[in-house]
């Protein structure tokens, strides 16, 4: 054999050893650079088992060449604690049919079977090949991302593009923390119909939720086109993952009079956040104070404060009444955010007799 053919074999075969060794770590570690410019995000993946036992793993890939390249081909092999031989394996591929140069795009991959037994992943790029370029002529344009025991998000999409989109893919994408960060879920949905050109649809996606979700986006992609990566914007990320309370409602004679009327009376109360994600750590909020009649049942007056609430401290405001007749009244206490949308359940009611005597 050539001494040139030898050396050229010798480095393919070492290539190949290079790209099909798997690196261990508990639940997930990724190898950093395989596949000649194309390159996996993360040197740790986020793994878990969901609630049928199946492990799924989910990564990123960056495509470094100048040109967009596709059916990228990603091996997860799943591992236990026993052998260094893999228990199952499975084959996939990226979110995005392409990826643009330049472009990252997530994937999410599942074990076969159900197995409680794996303990690692080793994750490989088998390969992938050039494509041509789609346009980006699909925008998104996000409205809201609600956060509880779920995520539920609403946004609509438009097709800027002279030809209809077809088999329009949408993808919702949380990362953690970490730099780089991970990715810890995805949620994707298919329109059910072509979008034509200049057209706009409202879409939702409703999916899980993971507590190690920091920043989250959306991307599009259709037979023939692509959107840009929409972040979403935390003043549109409405937190239901927590719970907002008014306590100790009390109304206080400020002056201590026998005589209430034309006395100052102080309605205060303690407000408390508790915080069970690490998505928000503080609101805005405003303390509304309404009283009325008990009798007619007609609002004698009505105030508001407003300050910012953290996360496990309390905050405790007031609101200075000057009554002018005497009589029962109801005093009502509610919590509002900056935009009016209800932070709590309303505080106990208070009766106060209001007296002249």
């Amino acid at each position: 054999m050539d001494k040139h053919l030898r050396a050229n074999y010798f480095f393919l075969i070492l290539l190949v050893i290079i790209i099909s060794v798997p690196t261990f770590q508990s639940f997930g570690q990724i190898q950093t650079d395989v596949g000649d410019g194309v390159f996996f995000v993360n040197t740790h993946p986020y793994s878990y088992k969901d609630e049928n036992g199946f492990t799924v793993v989910l990564g990123e890939i960056f495509n470094k060449h100048s040109f967009p390249i596709s059916d990228i081909k990603i091996l997860v092999n799943f591992y236990g604690d026993i052998s260094e031989e893999p228990i199952d394996s499975v084959i996939g591929n990226t979110i995005l049919d392409t990826i643009p140069a330049q472009g990252n795009s997530p994937f999410l991959l599942k074990s076969p079977m159900p197995n409680s037994s794996i303990s690692k992943v080793g994750v490989t790029l088998l390969g992938f090949d050039s494509a041509p370029a789609k346009q980006t002529s699909l925008s998104l344009e996000t409205d809201s991302l609600e956060i509880g025991k779920s995520l539920n998000f609403s946004g609509q999409i438009t097709n800027n593009g002279n030809n209809d989109a077809t088999n329009i893919k949408i993808h919702l994408i949380s990362n953690d923390i970490f730099v780089p960060p991970r990715v810890v879920n995805i949620t994707s949905i298919t329109l059910d119909e072509p979008l034509s050109s200049g057209d706009t649809q409202k879409f939702s996606i409703n999916g899980i939720l993971n507590s190690k979700a920091f920043v989250h986006y959306v991307i599009a992609e259709s037979d023939e086109t692509l959107s840009q990566v929409e972040v979403i914007d935390e003043n549109k990320i409405i937190s239901r993952n927590k719970i907002i309370s008014i306590n100790d409602v009390a109304a206080i004679n400020i002056k201590q009079d026998d005589s209430i009327i034309s006395s100052p009376i102080r309605i205060e109360a303690q407000i408390l956040m508790q915080e069970f994600t690490s998505l928000q750590f503080q609101e805005s909020y405003t303390f509304y104070v309404q009283i009325k009649d008990a009798e007619s049942g007609l609002v004698e007056f009505i105030s508001s404060s407003s300050a910012i609430l953290y996360e496990n401290s309390p905050e405790n405001p007031s609101i200075i009444w000057l009554p002018d007749k005497d009589g029962l009244f109801f005093i009502e206490t509610y919590l509002w955010d900056k935009n009016d949308v209800v932070l709590a359940s309303p505080g106990e009611i208070l009766l106060v007799h209001v007296s002249t005597e």
